[in-house]
This record gives C-alpha cells, structure tokens and sequence, in this order.
C-alpha cells in the first residue's frame, strides 16, 4: 500500500500555506492561525483537542480508539519578527514586522493536508496517529518543552517532524542518523561604571572597555579552548554603550548566542563565560551580571531505527537518488524535546527554485518557497505512516 491511496489536493496545501502566511503570528499568540487549523480539521472530521497541552495548542488524532502503536507527526506554527520584501507576492505578509520566514507556514499546512489524507484511509490504518501542531518553536519558553510537560508524549511511540528548506532543490529529501541540531542558549551581560569627562577617563570606570576586553576574551576562548573537532559557536551580537562622545560609558549591555553539538560542552560554555565575565569585570572594576533566555535547547538527534525506516519510506516518494544526507546544523530545533521521551526523526524537505525566486536563506526578508513541495511532504508523511502503522522493530 503506498501513498496514492489517500487523498491528497495540492491546490489546497497552496491556499491553506498562503492564508498562513499573510496572516503571521508569533510565539504562543496564535489565535488566526489555530482557528484555521481548526477550522480546516472541522471540514475533514478529524477529531483533535484544542489548548489540551498548552496555549493555543491543536492535537489531531486520526484513530483515537487503536492503541496498539502511535506515530506523531508535528508542526510549529510561529512565525518571526521580520519585516517582508516580496512585494511582487499577492500573499505577501499583512502583519508589519511579522514574517513567515522559516517556512512554519509550509509546515503547518503539509500537516493538515496529512491529517485530512490520514483520516480519508483510517479504516486501512492499524495505527493511531497524533498529529501536533505547536506554538513558539522560534520563542520562549518552547512550545515543545511544554507540550511534553503536559503529557503529550504519553502515548505516543515514535515522532517524526519536516523542515523545509531553500538550499535543496524542491521535491528532494535530505536526513540523517545522529545529531541533526545544536543546543542554544542567548545570554544578555550588563556591565556597571562610573561616568567622567572624557578628558579625564582616570578618575571613572568605562564599561565600554570591560565590553570590548569580554568581547575579545570570548574569541580567544573559543579559539583556544575548544577542541576542533567539536562544535561550540559564542556569538556576542549586539553591544550598545554610551550616550555621547564627551564621556566614557557608564554601562554596557552585551547580548548574544551560544550554540553546541553536545549538551555537556554547553554546560562547559555557560561556565566559562560566566568566569571569562566574572575576572575581566573585577580587573576593570564594573559591576557586572549575566542572565540567560531560560535553560539551554537540548541538542537534537535522529534516532537510528527510526533513520532506517524513514529512509525506505522517503525513496518511495521521490525516488533514491532524492533522498540525500543532512548535515549537521548549528541552527537549534525544540523538537529535541520530543526526542527526550520517544524516539525521534527530523527530516528536510528541499523547496529551492530559483526560477520562482525560492532561493534565499531562512530568517531573511526575500524568503520564499517553491510551493510544489508541498505535496511531497504530506506524500512522505503518509508513506511513513502506511509502512510501519504495524510498528518499527526496536521501538515501541
């Protein structure tokens, strides 16, 4: 059994994904784009729960009554703080400097179209399905991480998620076994002094300098520190200090990004950032504190069972030689929530054509989608769920 035996409307997907994005929401305020989900879940009959597992959350289940064997699929649904360009496109978003720029809108839409395709063949299906749409991947706290905490890895046995992307070519799926995303944390320093003349810098404390001697610091110690085969990018991103070019900065605000491959080389680089801060701030004399977005993004990995059986269902769909490897990402991904109860499988979906412009990086403003992906997301979705509705040996 393969996937043309569900019902699957590619115009759809296109309508619901521009509807999504003309209409960006952010973080956990999702109120338009839940109520399209719902909406679009309502037409189909499937049966789903609404803010069950958090704000603005929507879980759909195609055969809540087998309990034999459950396969989650999920979504994230937020958009970003991102002005748009693409003016030329009558989808353009309507929201100002709000932006689906991660393609969450792509994947909330192949979503949909797998519940309602799921649901047409139920009767065929030996499993159930949970299919996951979740707020706030790109804010905090992590849609996922309170998903999880509301239960909703309870009962399922495996999890597989779709990343779109404009550096593959569309129709092409790309995967992995192992790790597939860093672990991420931002921080924000604040550095205290003692504003003077600037013909007399003597008698003050310029937090600017202490700023600048972090900022250096933070190179050295990842030049130095870290071993080269591992990963660790610390990234100081934005420094604002001063008021005026007649006095020295009274204070300093640092903000930036911390990302590893592994979670105990984040703990290492939370810590040495903290001393690194901690001996250069008492040698210049500012007060001085660090605070964080919250714990750090656990890193995510492909479960290894799971990359078998996905691989073989993929190949189905676009055939092998469109099934490639996906690297490594410094990029993090709260999905790895999911991974930290059931076995898990991030995969990507290419959507680059550069004759439709669909060619830019993620999270920048001429960000756009060759949309006839589409359809092969929600293809692969249903593939994977025909091939192992009896389960995947080794899980569950």
């Amino acid at each position: 059994m393969d996937y043309t035996a569900a019902p699957i409307c590619q115009e759809e997907l296109v309508l619901i994904r521009r509807q999504l994005h003309m209409y960006p929401e952010r973080g956990w305020e999702l109120p338009l784009t839940t109520a399209l989900v719902r909406e679009e879940l309502d037409k189909a009959g499937v049966f789903y729960e609404f803010e069950k597992y958090g704000k603005n959350t929507v879980v759909a289940t195609v055969n809540p009554e087998k309990t034999g064997f459950t396969i989650g699929i999920r979504a994230d649904m937020d958009a970003l703080p991102i002005q748009e360009n693409n003016e030329d496109k009558p989808y353009r978003s309507k929201h100002d400097g709000v932006m689906h720029a991660c393609g969450h809108d792509a994947h909330t839409a192949m979503l949909i179209g797998a519940a309602k395709a799921l649901h047409a063949i139920r009767d065929q299906l030996t499993c159930r399905v949970k299919l996951l749409f979740q707020p706030s991947e790109e804010s905090r706290p992590s849609g996922a991480k309170v998903m999880c905490e509301h239960g909703v890895m309870d009962d399922i046995d495996c999890i597989i998620m779709c990343h779109v992307n404009c550096m593959d070519d569309v129709h092409v799926v790309s995967t992995c076994s192992g790790a597939t995303n860093c672990s991420s944390m931002a921080f924000k320093i604040e550095l205290g002094g003692k504003s003077v003349h600037v013909a007399t810098p003597h008698v003050g404390i310029d937090a600017l300098a202490a700023g600048v001697k972090i900022y250096n610091g933070i190179q050295l110690l990842i030049s130095r520190e870290v071993d080269p085969f591992d990963t660790c990018v610390m990234s100081v991103c934005t420094m604002n200090a001063g008021e005026t070019v007649a006095s020295n900065a009274d204070k300093c605000v640092m903000q930036g990004s911390i990302r590893c491959m592994k979670d105990e080389t984040m703990a290492w680089a939370k810590t040495r950032l903290e001393k690194l801060m901690k001996y250069t701030a008492e040698e210049c004399g500012v007060t001085y504190a660090i605070s964080y977005s919250g714990e750090p993004l656990p890193s995510a990995h492909n479960d290894p069972i799971m990359y078998e059986a996905f691989v073989a269902s993929a190949r189905k769909v676009v055939g092998e030689d469109r099934v490639v490897h996906l690297a490594t990402s410094p990029g993090a991904e709260d999905f790895a929530y999911y991974e930290k109860h059931k076995p898990g499988l991030l995969f990507g979906l290419g959507l680059r054509n550069e004759a439709k412009n669909a060619c830019y990086p993620a999270h920048t403003r001429n960000w756009d989608i060759d949309e006839d992906g589409l359809e092969t997301g929600v293809k692969v979705f249903v593939q994977f769920v025909l091939d192992h509705m009896n389960g995947i040996r080794g899980i569950g």
